[in-house]
């Protein structure tokens, strides 16, 4: 009975944490560039350990929380500093001594001319430098597909920069849709495909986040009403115990 018990312990436990990650998708579903997480799951014991240790029962775990980087929808907002990418790669941008990677196009210019991310990070060219705008030329920026800028018709000089990473399996999520690179490096993009007035939406499909939620509720629910069994019959059995 007690393996048992720690089964659906275990299953509870897999499904709070599986509900807590569809919540943080749900929540996201309206951020530029946000990449949903995706939940696997695995047996804690396999073969010949689940049929001897765990006498056939399936201690469930999560096995990984994977960021999905399919593509999102576009959404024209009309406005110049705004771009979104169109295939593969990520925008690099350096805040402090930090370098980071992004699929949110929501870009300002500062008082000195520099292209900037919403909090303040610099936003690289291809040959990863900070890219600064001579705003004296004027008001009127032109994005090529390309990246590159030109302002009232006249060529700025500059390229915004597209990068792939080597394994994006080895980005992790540090908010506001950017992505620290822990291993490897990256390249630049070729082909890459800027939108200048879009921006990319979520990826998350609210249909499909909220089908999961149900069933995951309901498997926790299920695990839940399971201990209570296995705590009802424990009970049981120690007030037997207490008669004999």
């Amino acid at each position: 009975m007690g393996s048992g018990k720690y089964s659906a312990l275990s299953g509870a436990v897999a499904r709070e944490q599986a509900i807590g990650n569809i919540a943080a998708n749900l929540a996201n579903i309206s951020t530029t560039g946000f990449k949903k997480n995706r939940i696997s799951f695995a047996a804690i014991l396999r073969g010949a350990n689940q049929t001897t240790d765990a006498r056939g029962m399936n201690y469930s775990r999560i096995r990984t929380i994977a960021t999905d980087f399919t593509q999102g929808g576009m959404q024209p907002t009309g406005r110049s500093l705004d771009v979104a990418l169109d295939g593969e790669g990520f925008f690099k941008v350096q805040k402090g001594q930090e370098t980071y990677y992004t699929r949110s196009g929501r870009f300002m210019l500062d008082e000195n001319g520099f292209l900037k991310t919403g909090d303040g990070a610099n936003v690289l060219g291809a040959g990863n430098d900070p890219l600064q705008l001579d705003t004296t030329l004027g008001k009127d920026v032109l994005i090529a597909e390309t990246g590159d800028v030109s302002i009232n018709g006249v060529a700025a000089g500059i390229q915004i920069g597209v990068f792939n990473v080597e394994d994006t399996g080895q980005l992790t999520k540090v908010g506001d849709s950017l992505y620290r690179l822990k291993e490897g490096g990256d390249q630049p993009v070729a082909n890459a495909r800027i939108l200048q007035g879009n921006l990319e939406t979520s990826n998350i499909n609210m249909m499909e986040e909220m089908t999961a939620m149900i069933a995951t509720q309901r498997a926790f629910e299920a695990n839940s009403k399971a201990l209570q069994s296995f705590s009802k019959l424990s009970e049981k059995q120690d007030e037997l115990g207490s008669v004999g």
